[in-house]
């Protein structure tokens, strides 16, 4: 996952240049061996090709790109690393010769991932008769989706049109030096990469790219308008929405401990940011779960959506308690995953590991959130937000 997800800053643009831009709007990953040990990001800016180690990635970034003079980069790595693909036969260099190709790397579980797919599915189908080709190659953060069933589930539910590489391994992310999901490489026909962008955002400069590297007359359609999903928007600068947080010991919540613990109760507001377990939680590194019926998880926030990535430690649907201050979800703030039981309590039904909506309200406001789990085995990775 990455340092921000919803958090209010920029979103990033492309890889045309170096700017004082904040960190992209998408999550950064720590267990690829280049995380953040070692960046090798590749910068096409000007005619040169900058090789950025231990360098911030949000100044890797740049806008203006000359999308009719792009600088050719190396040629794009191979997907034989694949361990299966969905949508598409296994596609060869010699499938994609001659062809455009946009390689977005992608988990299915990332709400800045989900956010992408309909503007490249937009691409997909206006520039596929002129020679495009997207290729989401999806590359797991959370071990439930290394598993292929989910991933095919997730695919079918997010009406993804295009071919989807399974990269299970990681070794195309690692091949292409691939720091945050989303992040997308756009080659030419010759199979040289050309242009990359980190994160959401920034769609009509790579449309600009993929229409130049098609080369598409100016006046030629673009791709179809895409409006903002369920999901909400991503942030602004000024917007303060809160940062991705996570639950597991990686880089979870600070008070969490290894094992089994029992968390005392807290005040019932917290400040924006502020996480907490209450209740009996076991702590792993990715994730927390319940080790008792009754456990919560509190946090302080502010958006106009909050979302949490939950999963069940057998599989067995759990109820889980969705309380914002204090209360039961106004309507106003329900979802379409909100269930609302015959005394006005509201909860969402957890199943398969996956990106649960929590709350969509009106407009960006300030909340304490309190999620109760009915039964033990409920597990808790992390809560992403949207504007």
């Amino acid at each position: 996952m990455g340092e921000q997800e919803g958090d209010g800053r920029p979103r990033p643009t492309s890889s045309g240049g170096v700017s004082p831009a904040p960190p992209p709007v998408g999550r950064r990953s720590s267990r690829t061996k280049y995380g953040v040990l070692a960046l090798a990001l590749i910068v096409f800016a000007g005619a040169a090709v900058i090789v950025a180690s231990g360098s911030n990635p949000s100044r890797v970034a740049g806008s203006g790109v000359d999308v009719h003079h792009l600088p050719a980069g190396p040629a794009s790595p191979s997907l034989s690393a694949a361990q299966g693909w969905l949508n598409s036969p296994p596609l060869t260099a010699t499938d994609l010769r001659g062809k455009v190709v946009v390689y977005d790397f992608w988990t299915y579980s990332c709400v800045n991932c989900v956010r992408t797919i309909p503007h490249l599915a937009a691409f997909y189908d206006r520039y596929g008769p002129d020679g495009l080709v997207v290729i989401g190659i999806h590359s797991p953060e959370f071990q439930f989706e290394q598993d292929r069933t989910n991933v095919t589930q997730a695919v079918q539910r997010l009406k993804v049109p295009y071919p989807v590489a399974l990269d299970p391994s990681m070794a195309i992310w690692n091949a292409f030096g691939a720091q945050y999901w989303p992040e997308s490489w756009v080659a030419d026909r010759t199979g040289h990469l050309r242009y990359m962008d980190i994160g959401e955002g920034n769609y009509t400069q790579t449309e600009d790219v993929v229409r130049a590297l098609l080369g598409v007359p100016a006046h030629s359609p673009r791709a179809s308008a895409v409006g903002a999903g369920a999901l909400g928007s991503p942030p602004t600068t000024k917007q303060n929405i809160t940062n991705e947080t996570y639950l597991g010991l990686e880089k979870g919540v600070e008070t969490a401990q290894p094992g089994t613990t029992s968390y005392p109760d807290v005040a019932p507001t917290l400040p924006n940011g502020a996480a907490a377990l209450v209740g009996s939680w076991t702590a792993t590194q990715q994730q927390v779960q319940a080790a008792a019926p009754g456990a919560s998880i509190v946090l302080g926030y502010q958006a106009r959506s909050a979302n949490l990535v939950l999963a069940t430690g057998t599989g067995a649907p759990i109820q889980v308690e969705v309380q914002l201050d204090g209360r039961p979800l106004p309507p106003a703030d329900r979802t379409s995953e909100t269930h609302v039981d015959g005394q006005g309590n509201t909860f969402v039904a957890v199943g398969a590991p996956d990106l649960y909506q929590l709350v969509l309200s009106p407009g960006i406001e300030g909340h304490t959130l309190r999620l109760t789990a009915e039964q033990p085995g409920l597990q808790a990775y992390a809560f992403t937000f949207g504007a």
